[in-house]
């Protein structure tokens, strides 16, 4: 008489379950510490130059220049920050988070910017909530990497 049933095998099957991971494991996945630092130095760096706008005469050139500088130094540690965000292998969709999050600050701090009477107070208190946030977490000790079974 012939079973519907297979046999019993001894151990795992293999499977998805049992394969071991491939490629980097997903606690070692992620931005090195070379992109975290170089996000945050240029977060401090454009966050120091838009409060110095503050203290300058709005029609000089070297405000309007500190200014420019200031913004390409905070996108580029938005894109930075956007790219620590996804601790996957999967580049596309790393560098699609790493463009999405400075569409959307940008995009909210510019209708924050256009609502408020004194431009340049929001562009000093915008660069002084990016300083401080980076000084911050340029001081933290990241957290010890826990042993897994």
């Amino acid at each position: 008489m012939s079973t519907i049933l297979p046999a019993r095998v001894p151990g795992p099957v293999p499977g998805w379950h049992t394969v071991g991971p491939m490629g980097r494991h997903v606690d070692a996945a992620g931005a090195s510490a070379g992109v975290r630092r170089t996000a945050l130095v240029c977060g401090l760096l454009g966050g120091v130059a838009w409060v110095a706008t503050y203290f300058l005469d709005a029609d000089a050139g070297a405000a309007k220049g500190l200014l420019w500088l200031g913004g390409v130094l905070l996108t580029v540690a938005l894109f930075g920050i956007g790219m620590m965000l996804v601790k996957s292998d999967l580049l596309p969709l790393r560098i699609f988070v790493a463009l999405a999050l400075p569409t959307l600050v940008w995009g909210v701090f510019a209708l924050i910017r256009d609502s408020v009477s004194d431009e340049q107070l929001a562009d000093a208190v915008f660069g002084t909530l990016v300083g401080l946030g980076a000084v911050l977490l340029l001081v933290r000790r990241s957290a010890a990497r826990r042993a897994t079974l």
